[in-house]
């Protein structure tokens, strides 16, 4: 019965400081993740991190929100923005793991766990700036296209980097060497090209496959078929990832992008997204970022030199990015003040940041002062990045709407 009451509290107060969140015009998940906080160890000491079957609802979290996040990604509506998107996407993201990594080096820890810290810092929420785009109104504007555009691609250079480094952690070599290195690659190499087989297998002679899936997904007389065919097709490819060493959170998100409505149709595919959403963000999202809380280190361990360090994270976090995407957009030929708040509304971080860093410390990548390090700086990227962009397309909005200006 603990785990019931656990659950009932955890549901209970994390859609409570959710909900205040959203009205506050923030992400309900920095309520979760504050409530993880206060339940857990740092504060109350009311629910710990191992309690029995805790932790594999939150791995099942995980799963449901990286599947999730691999659903929304589409290309459909970007083609006419890649152009300018790729640099984009490709100086900030590499800026910020450099600047991660190089910031690591100079704290003194040790190259992998750099890697790692570099990934975090490289990441992008789509969701948080799509939201503060929806609501400036900015969405379908050409600025609002071309910076969904370099969040689509940032998402896809961070599931690359979080391939490297999550086979680096379950490398059995203890050092990076070039022929660790070189195997990791071959294998990461070999999962995307099943992974495209599988998509070129989809289109074969006028999309002959998918029409297929289509006209029997349809067929289904049981309640949730739909839903169950997908959820499997989801976890055989997340397996597929685990078993090559690459992770399964590299397999689920790549699951999500290749079904999709192209793949099972409009009506099927509106139906499993309503689903997979009510049951990942009603349900295993809360349980998941309210147990990441409950690692968080305790308040009475966080000392001015943490404090300190987490200020250092925030500034390399932000700076990297914004200065990376400032720059590939300037490369671009965007100009100065769309350039600008081009960097600022791709620093969020935002939900995936704090998955890959709750994997990370699982897996004894990263230390629990790490793992909060990265976590204080989700949270404060997460809300800086609304307060600073509405601000500035306030400012500057008629010129950030021109990408010449």
């Amino acid at each position: 019965m603990e785990i019931i009451v656990e659950i009932i509290l955890i549901l209970v107060l994390s859609r409570a400081f959710g909900e205040w969140c959203e009205r506050k015009g923030q992400p309900a998940v920095i309520g979760e993740l504050l409530v993880g906080i206060i339940l857990g160890p740092a504060v109350l000491g009311w629910i710990s991190p191992d309690t029995f079957g805790l932790k594999t609802l939150a791995d099942l979290g995980i799963f449901f929100i990286v599947f999730a996040a691999g659903l929304e990604f589409s290309m459909a509506h970007i083609k006419k923005f890649s152009v300018r998107a790729f640099p984009i996407s490709f100086m900030g993201n590499n800026l910020a793991f450099f600047s991660g990594i190089y910031m690591a080096l100079l704290l003194g820890y040790s190259v992998q766990t750099g890697i790692f810290i570099g990934a975090g810092f490289s990441l992008t929420a789509l969701a948080v700036t799509l939201r503060v785009l929806g609501d400036m109104r900015k969405d379908r504007t050409d600025f609002g296209q071309l910076v969904v555009t370099s969040a689509v691609y940032d998402d896809l250079f961070s599931m690359f980097i979080l391939a490297i480094v999550f086979s680096l952690a379950v490398s059995e070599s203890a050092e990076i060497t070039p022929a660790v290195m070189a195997t990791i690659l071959i294998k990461i190499a070999i999962f995307l090209c099943i992974i495209f087989a599988i998509d070129r297998a989809l289109r074969w002679k006028n999309e002959y496959p998918t029409n297929y899936i289509k006209h029997y997904i349809r067929k289904f007389h049981s309640r949730e078929a739909e839903f169950t065919v997908v959820l499997l097709a989801g976890l055989l490819l997340a397996m597929l990832g685990e078993a090559m060493g690459i992770s399964y959170i590299i397999g689920a998100f790549y699951s999500g992008v290749l079904i999709g409505e192209r793949v099972i149709g409009e009506r099927v595919y509106r139906k499993i997204h309503t689903s997979m959403s009510a049951i990942t963000f009603g349900f295993f999202a809360p349980i998941f970022f309210v147990y990441t809380g409950t690692h968080f280190v305790p308040l009475s361990e966080m000392t001015p030199w943490m404090w300190g360090l987490a200020c250092i994270f925030i500034v390399v976090a932000f700076v990297g990015k914004a200065g990376g995407a400032y720059i590939g957009a300037r490369l671009a030929n965007v100009g100065r003040k769309s350039a600008w708040a081009t960097g600022i509304a791709l620093n969020s971080r935002g939900i995936m940041e704090v998955v890959i860093a709750t994997v990370g410390y699982e897996m004894g990548l990263i230390n629990r002062t790490v793992f909060s390090l990265l976590v204080i700086t989700s949270i404060a990227t997460t809300i800086m990045t609304p307060f600073l962009l509405t601000r500035y397309l306030k400012k500057h909005g008629e010129e950030v709407d021109d990408l010449s200006a």
